[in-house]
């Protein structure tokens, strides 16, 4: 991430954020597919086939090593279907993957590009690309993108009680339960140290790739842009 000035981080409401498509991946993809894009097959498919299969480039090399070259017109004609699938995934989501519909356009350019490296595709002009963002945007993106993989947007909150019953607070709950340092401390280092694990509640993995500018900004999101039922 680039191009945060610096302050509290529970005070980040003036701060701006630049993305680049490896940040708008740790927060929004990481989570489920890993920091290599490989996933955990066969819960969670790995990225790099379905992000190789758009390369025209690749498609080219592959086709000439059979012994059967193509042009690059016709490589780019059967490389389009797997891009167009690759961006209706993000939009609507799979099986068992959320939908993403919540990232513009300009975040969709710049996460492929990232994608395309990972995939050890050649750098196209995407792959450059920054995104300017504000506090709640990069809010939105850890909400969306990693903390609603486990948590329900509405409904119960924390405390004694939800802990010892294995219920898995809300998003909505924290802003109201919980001070924004506590937050910060329970993603980046996790429950398996603290109280949770002992009363045999759920126990939170650590997320230590997350920033406390970013956890404190997921923060700020829920606080002013509450979850819906």
């Amino acid at each position: 991430m680039m191009g945060i000035r610096q302050g509290k981080a529970a005070d980040l409401e003036e701060q701006s954020f630049v993305l680049s498509g490896a940040d708008l991946y740790r927060l929004n993809c990481r989570s489920c597919h890993g920091p290599d894009g490989q996933g955990a097959p066969p819960e969670i498919n790995s990225l790099i086939g379905p992000v190789q299969a758009t390369s025209a480039a690749l498609l080219m090399e592959r086709m000439k090593k059979r012994g059967s070259p193509i042009d690059k017109s016709m490589a780019e004609q059967l490389a389009a279907p797997s891009e167009a699938d690759l961006r209706e995934r993000l939009r609507k989501g799979g099986k068992k993957m959320p939908s993403f519909e919540h990232l513009r356009g300009d975040e969709v350019e710049a996460l492929l590009g990232y994608l395309e490296t990972l995939a050890g595709l050649p750098p196209t002009e995407r792959s450059r690309m920054l995104v300017p963002q504000s506090v709640a945007r990069v809010g939105e993106h850890v909400v969306k993108g990693t903390c609603h993989s486990c948590h329900d947007a509405t409904g119960p909150g924390g405390g004694h009680m939800a802990m010892t019953s294995g219920i898995i607070p809300s998003l909505e709950s924290f802003p109201r339960q919980q001070s924004v340092d506590s937050v910060i401390r329970q993603v980046q280092y996790g429950s398996s140290g603290g109280m949770m694990p002992m009363m045999g509640g759920p126990q939170m993995p650590a997320f230590p790739y997350l920033t406390k500018e970013e956890v404190a900004a997921a923060y700020f999101y829920l606080a002013h842009y509450p979850p819906k039922p």
